[in-house]
């Protein structure tokens, strides 16, 4: 069976959104860390929107709850939010200011797709900084696709020339990646999210995508404990907007649809 046709990136997931102590403060982090613009959700609350000073995009909502708390070792969660950069010279750029705000990366790779780089925020949610490769290079083997993870060199890749810019560099989120306690829990996301499974054969790992797309979202077991529910009033994530095929937007959150 030949590979599907490439279809070009649109944003799937619209929006994020997250619960933290401290709304001021993760906003500033991102402020800083990925050049989003901060604004009030209403006038007399803490919760904060950002998005993006040049697309106008709301890519995150922080919910302020002084009273929330860290969720229970092994529970469901976010595993990271990946940001895509279309433009490689942005993505170099902005690796390069997210390194000097974090002090360091968690990891980086080459996944055959994308060149990417993880970390995180100040609550401990994963942060993904993702560039895909020419979607020609993605590796199909029909209509599955066989992404893998190898070394990411980071002098001649990372930091090459070019980085420094005063601009930020347009991003969009580029897919959700979810802890869940069962990879069962894939199903569910396809079908109320309309999306078909791109890749299950990666150890502890099903990727999901709409049309061509290597994957919009994805859940793994790697750190969860079986049995646990998605918690409740803790901090991370809350939910994400989740573009239609008709153009309308669905809220999801973890506590639907058995996650």
């Amino acid at each position: 069976m030949p590979p599907p046709s490439p279809t070009p990136f649109s944003p799937l997931i619209q929006r994020v959104v997250l619960r933290t102590p401290n709304a001021a403060r993760l906003a500033d982090f991102y402020q800083k860390a990925l050049g989003l613009m901060v604004q009030p959700v209403a006038a007399g609350r803490p919760d904060l929107s950002l998005r993006h000073p040049a697309t106008g995009e709301t890519l995150l909502t922080l919910l302020e709850d002084p009273a929330a708390r860290a969720p229970a070792r092994g529970a469901p969660g976010l595993f990271h939010i990946a940001f895509l950069y279309p433009e490689l010279d942005d993505w170099r750029a902005a690796v390069q200011c997210f390194t000097a705000q974090t002090g360091g990366l968690h990891g980086a790779a080459d996944h055959g797709v994308s060149w990417a780089v993880y970390g995180a925020d100040p609550d401990g949610n994963g942060i993904e900084l993702a560039w895909d490769k020419p979607a020609h290079e993605w590796p199909w083997h029909g209509e599955r696709i066989a992404m893998v993870s190898l070394p990411l060199p980071r002098n001649s890749m990372l930091l090459h020339p070019g980085g420094n810019r005063s601009e930020v560099g347009i991003f969009h989120i580029g897919h959700l990646h979810l802890q869940v306690a069962d990879l069962q829990e894939a199903g569910a996301l396809c079908h109320s999210l309309d999306l078909h499974v791109t890749q299950s054969d990666y150890a502890g790992a099903v990727f999901m995508a709409r049309d061509a797309y290597h994957h919009h979202l994805a859940v793994n077991v790697w750190n969860t404990r079986p049995n646990l529910a998605w918690p409740q009033q803790t901090v991370g994530l809350v939910g994400w907007d989740t573009t239609l095929r008709d153009g309308s937007t669905l809220f999801s959150t973890g506590s639907q649809g058995g996650l």
